[in-house]
């Protein structure tokens, strides 16, 4: 029995093919472009061939497929697995995906394609298998491409009427615009092409500026102080309304976390009296997975 996982990203798909309890079956893990800002036709192939690998792969190992969990970012109609996105992946908005990856020749009829909110998944997942396992009240920011954010009370998640999280924190007004466009991709490189007068930053990713933090490049360490900033500011206010004990961070970018840590440890923890944890995910490449499991197998 596996069931397979997916975590859509503004840059990539990641797949996975996990046993009931959440354990990756060995080199079934896949990766290929997501092409969200291109057609239509070519978001669709890459959803094809992700599926289709993880179909050949069950097939030559005689797994049955009993189920396929999509983390993916919002806006989306995750109840009828419907993207209503319109800054990435607008080719493929208003169409019905479930029906779509149902429709892929060897899904296995009537199984489950249920689709959950990308940090929700890794805040699901944390909760079952990782650092948010021992609160009531968890939150998790995923920061890639894009600005996730979930959180649960009495470890139930906090979900709007359309599956996705209650609160949405991206396009919060911030500035000269909204947060992702300070704490995101493009905010880190814009930050780091101010302060060190690099003018063509579309060749700089946001883990070349981690690397260059840890040799002590002033400028690259600087950046992750001002992003860090900017979300103490936005983020205690919500953490102390809803109680959070502890705060994960996940997405590629939490890979360079320790650039960050010192001031949201104490910029958080000195405003939010309920706040006991800041830290990254266990798993930054598996929580996601985790999470859409643990959606398939609720009902």
């Amino acid at each position: 029995m596996a069931y397979l996982t997916i975590d859509v990203g503004g840059t990539y798909l990641k797949s996975a093919l996990l046993d009931k309890e959440g354990s990756v079956y060995d080199k079934s893990d896949f990766i290929t472009k997501s092409f969200s800002n291109n057609t239509q036709d070519k978001i669709l192939q890459a959803i094809y061939d992700i599926v289709n690998h993880s179909l050949k792969y069950s097939k030559e190992r005689n797994l049955k497929l009993a189920g396929i969990g999509i983390a993916t970012p919002g806006p989306f109609n995750y109840e009828k697995g419907i993207p209503l996105m319109e800054h990435k992946f607008n080719s493929i908005y208003g169409i019905n995906l479930r029906q779509i990856i149902s429709n892929i020749d060897g899904v296995p009829p009537g199984i489950p394609v249920r689709f959950i909110h990308d940090a929700s998944a890794v805040l699901a997942g944390e909760l079952w298998k990782g650092n948010a396992s021992d609160f009531s009240n968890a939150a998790v920011i995923t920061i890639g491409t894009g600005l996730g954010f979930a959180f649960c009370k009495d470890r139930k998640l906090q979900l709007n009427n359309m599956g996705g999280p209650l609160i949405t924190i991206f396009r919060l007004p911030y500035k000269h615009g909204i947060l992702e466009d300070y704490t995101s991709k493009r905010g880190f490189l814009k930050i780091y092409g101010e302060l060190s007068g690099v003018t063509d930053i579309n060749n700089i990713k946001v883990s070349d500026i981690g690397q260059l933090a840890d040799k002590g490049n002033i400028n690259a360490i600087q950046t992750f102080h001002i992003v860090s900033d900017i979300l103490v500011d936005v983020l205690k206010a919500i953490l102390k309304e809803n109680n959070i004990q502890c705060l994960l961070f996940g997405g590629q970018i939490s890979r360079s976390f320790h650039h960050m840590e010192n001031i949201l440890n104490n910029g958080l923890k000195n405003e939010v009296g309920s706040l006991e944890k800041v830290t990254v995910v266990k798993s930054i490449d598996h929580a996601a997975f985790l999470g859409a499991l643990k959606n398939l197998l609720v009902n």
